[in-house]
Formats: structure tokens, C-alpha cells, sequence
């Protein structure tokens, strides 16, 4: 479960990383490596050469105007998530990102990296093609737009030239008289969906709807959208939402897998979608009244090639040596210097590096949360990071959360008090995943703390008394004193 061997890239300009992207046969991008990496441990992916991006955060943003969003490909889930000129310029966004994994996934993953690698049971792919989104693919001397509707073109396969990085994301804006849903059934809230639907309805000044459309993940080898709007010719009622899950039934194709049967997979397609139809149905008519800020069906046109002028950076930083590398990683305020191979994962360079034994190590490939720390304050697989991908970054094991002067922190002394641990092997990817949760929900309820430590994994079963201690640690954290939960607040 480690990746091979590999030549490692970090440019420091855009330019470089289009040169040295061009100049190698067998190259991936990375970005928030939430995919690929996991990927590389598994050796399903062997790549000759990694070229990071990280260190370009001039991609890192999102950006809305009246036409629509554009996303960067160093923005992260999360930054899209809770961006909210996108939530307001393109709602579609916001609702599928909640959907997508789970926070701590979503603090290094990328949307455009999701778009890019085109899994079709990803939520953004099908959102792009429901919505007619693009990407803009760069190489050395050219630039230019790739529609969601030709970019992808088979199972993980996209129509992008071998040489060619996409630099962002745009997704039209929703005009008022336009409404959006999403949802989807996972066998596990966080977990690859068995079927989501995603749905786009437009009115007309009157009310009246014009357009209904649907688009699809986890039911093909690519996403599927489906124009539904003949089932509502006479308007929303219960018969056209049957007739338009019929029609969902009948448009998709899935396969029988160890998750699903394709019968099971179809009456999804079709109970979800008469669900999010009504929803955007709803929220169509809730924006009638508002003024149009732009146009859902606005297409960028394809932009002629560009040159790009390709400077040379210092050579240190395009250095492609596959055995060791000097890193400097900043741990719970410490400086750790290490010569780390590239494929030397952070969670192995944590532990057997820098000492550093209470990062625990279990499914290695960001399922079971074990690994988790805290990179510059956010909860992140350590098992899905590089350790060169790390070095400009503030990192905070479990060892970090105790008090200055070595007595428990409030989160620790929090599980001890409820008993929120047994074997322990779980426990510090839960300490340091509820830290990061509490700085952002002080005063969580039952419903929140069960979603703060959602993507963490007990194989002892204590998720009762781990709940309680997230409400716990709350109370500690607030200076209160060491008295009992209220009732109300007890899981029950």
C-alpha cells in the first residue's frame, strides 16, 4: 500500500509547469491528490513523474460575476463550499459539494481535480454536464475552452491532449426563473453514491415551466443527463413526477457491481429523481421574483490559442530526483529536517521521521480516518499527502492537542471522561478531526457532532461515547465546570 517510485516536480510558475508537463511521457498532476493518490498506493497508478502544483497558489481562487463561477485548480472543496457568491451565483455547486465525501476530504480536494479525473460516480462531473460547465486546458503556446459536453468520453477518460493542465473551472449561472436540487444514496453518508441525481427546472415569466432537466452519476460509464421536461407539459403535479421517474428508469443504464444490483441502481434513478425535481421545482418558483443574475444556459466560447510565454524558474525547484528529497516539516510547532524519498507518505514521514508514533496508520487510502492531522488548522488524511507536499504547511498531530504543560487538552480529557476510547488505535484521528470541528461549532449539537466525526471509522463500535465527548469537549472548552450533559443533549 505505497506508491512506486517516482520523479517529483515542484514548479514555482505556471509556465514551468506546462514545460515540464509537456516534456514527460508518463506525468500526473497534483493537486489535492484525494484520488490519484490513493491510487499510486494501491499501484493502480504507477506515474514516471508527479508534478506538484501546490506551489502555485495564484490557482487557489473562485471567482463570481453575472455569468458565472470560475474555479482555480488549487481551490478546494471546501473554499467552493463556503464561498458564498458561488452558492449564490450557481446554488447547483454548493449542493453537491456537501455531498462529496466528507469535510476532511473536502478540505484538500479539488473540484477541478474531480473534474478532470472523471469518475463517474463523482457528484462535479455530472454537475458540469447537467449545467453545460467547461474547463480551460493550457499547454505551452495554446489555451482554450472544453465544454462539459466533449470533455468526458469514457470511464475516467477525458478528451484532453497529453499535454494539456486545466487551470479552472466555469459553471453558468442560474438565472432567476431557474431552480436546482441534488441528492443521492450512499450505502454510508460520505461513501461513492449507489445512484445521485442532480436537477436543473426553468419557468417562463408566468410560472409555467419550460425546461426540466436531470443529470445522473453511478448509473453508466460516464454521467448521464436526460431532458425530462415532456412529463411536464401540464405542470408539477404527482402524475408527472411518476411519469418523469419512468423516464429516469428507462434513460439510465447501470451495471450490476458488489455495491448494487443495476435493477436496484434504476428504481434509485427513478424515486430520486421525481425528489430533486420537486425541490428545484420549489426553488424555481422561490426565485421568480428575484432579478436574473445571469443566464443557465451561457456558454463561454472557445477561446483561440494564446501564447505562453515559459520563463525558467531556479533549478531547485524543477528538480526531478527520485530518491531523496530535504524536507522541512513544521510539526506541532517544531522543525523537523528529513530526507524523504517523494513517495514517502506524510503519515509514514510523521511516525518514522519525526518520531511521532500517535498518528495511527490503517487503510491507507483516506477511508478510515486514523491518519488524520491538522494541516494548517484543518483536518486532513495524512495518508493521502506527500510529505514534500507539506513543507510550507503548519502541521498538528495528536501530540500537539495536550496543554503547554503536558496535561490533556480539553478534547483528550473529554474522551477520557466519556469513555470515548477503546483499543485507542481509531482515537487520534478523532482527537484531532473534533478539534478542528469545535473551532468551527463551539456549541455542537447531538445531529452535529454525529456529522463532525462522520468520516472517522470505529472498529470497537463506541460512536455513542464518542458523540458524548464531542459535546463534552464543547462544555470543557467553554470554561464549564465538570458537571454531567443536560438530558437533552445525550445521544441517545
Amino acid at each position: 500500500m505505497k506508491p512506486a517510485p517516482f520523479a517529483y516536480v515542484r514548479p514555482r510558475t505556471l509556465a514551468e509547469a506546462l514545460e515540464v508537463y509537456a516534456a514527460c511521457a508518463d506525468a500526473k498532476i497534483l493537486a489535492g491528490g484525494q484520488s490519484l493518490v490513493p491510487l499510486m498506493s494501491m499501484r493502480l497508478a504507477s506515474p514516471a513523474v508527479v508534478v506538484d502544483i501546490n506551489g502555485l497558489p495564484e490557482l487557489a481562487y473562485v471567482r463570481s460575476d453575472e455569468t458565472g463561477v470560475s474555479i482555480g485548480a488549487l481551490a478546494r472543496h471546501a473554499q467552493v463550499e463556503g464561498d458564498t457568491g458561488a452558492s449564490r451565483t450557481q446554488p447547483l455547486l454548493g449542493q453537491a459539494l456537501r455531498r462529496v465525501a466528507h469535510p476532511t476530504i473536502r478540505n484538500r480536494g479539488t473540484p477541478v481535480g474531480s473534474l478532470v479525473h472523471a469518475d463517474a460516480a463523482a457528484e462535479l462531473p455530472v454537475v458540469w454536464s447537467l449545467l453545460g460547465g467547461s474547463v480551460t486546458a493550457e499547454s505551452v503556446g495554446a489555451s482554450r475552452q472544453v465544454g462539459a459536453d466533449t470533455l468526458y468520453v469514457g470511464p475516467l477518460e477525458t478528451s484532453l491532449g497529453p499535454d494539456e493542465i486545466v487551470t479552472e473551472a466555469w459553471a453558468p449561472a442560474l438565472p432567476a426563473h431557474a431552480g436546482t436540487a441534488f441528492d443521492e444514496i450512499a450505502r454510508r453518508h460520505g461513501d461513492y453514491a449507489l445512484c445521485g441525481v442532480a436537477a436543473l427546472v426553468g419557468l417562463d415569466d408566468s410560472g409555467t415551466v419550460r425546461s426540466v432537466r436531470a443529470g445522473y452519476l453511478s448509473v453508466g460509464d460516464t454521467a448521464v443527463v436526460l431532458d425530462l421536461s415532456a412529463a411536464f407539459a401540464a405542470g408539477v403535479d404527482p402524475d408527472a413526477l411518476a411519469q418523469a421517474a419512468q423516464l429516469a428508469r428507462d434513460g439510465v443504464d447501470p451495471q450490476d457491481d458488489i455495491h448494487a444490483s443495476a435493477d436496484y441502481r434504476r428504481q434509485l434513478a427513478g424515486v430520486l429523481t421525481a425528489r430533486v425535481v420537486s425541490a428545484a421545482y420549489t426553488a424555481a418558483k422561490a426565485r421568480g421574483a428575484q432579478e436574473p443574475t445571469g443566464q443557465a444556459t451561457c456558454h463561454r466560447e472557445s477561446a483561440p490559442g494564446r501564447a505562453v510565454t515559459v520563463t525558467s524558474a531556479p533549478a531547485e525547484s524543477a528538480s526531478a530526483d527520485a530518491a531523496v528529497r530535504e524536507v522541512r516539516l513544521r510539526v506541532n510547532g517544531a522543525i523537523h529536517a528529513v530526507r524523504v524519498p517523494p513517495r514517502r507518505l506524510l503519515s509514514d514521514a510523521l511516525r518514522h521521521d519525526c518520531g511521532l508514533t500517535g498518528t495511527h496508520v490503517g487503510c491507507e487510502h483516506g477511508v478510515c480516518g486514523a491518519c488524520t492531522v491538522l494541516l494548517d488548522g484543518r483536518p486532513v488524511r495524512s495518508c493521502l499527502l506527500l510529505a514534500v507536499s507539506a513543507q510550507d504547511a503548519e502541521i498538528t498531530t495528536v501530540e500537539g492537542l495536550a496543554k503547554p504543560d503536558g496535561t490533556l487538552g480539553p478534547v483528550q480529557q473529554a474522551f477520557k471522561d466519556c469513555h470515548g476510547l477503546q483499543c485507542g488505535f481509531c482515537t487520534p484521528g478523532f482527537l484531532t478531526t473534533v478539534a478542528a470541528g469545535l473551532e468551527e461549532t463551539p456549541e455542537p449539537d447531538v445531529e452535529a457532532a454525529r456529522e463532525m466525526i462522520g468520516g472517522n471509522l470505529c472498529r470497537c463500535t463506541g460512536y455513542q461515547n464518542i458523540v458524548k465527548a464531542v459535546l463534552r469537549a464543547a462544555e470543557l472548552r467553554g470554561g464549564q465546570s465538570a458537571a454531567e450533559l443536560p438530558a437533552e443533549r445525550v445521544p441517545r
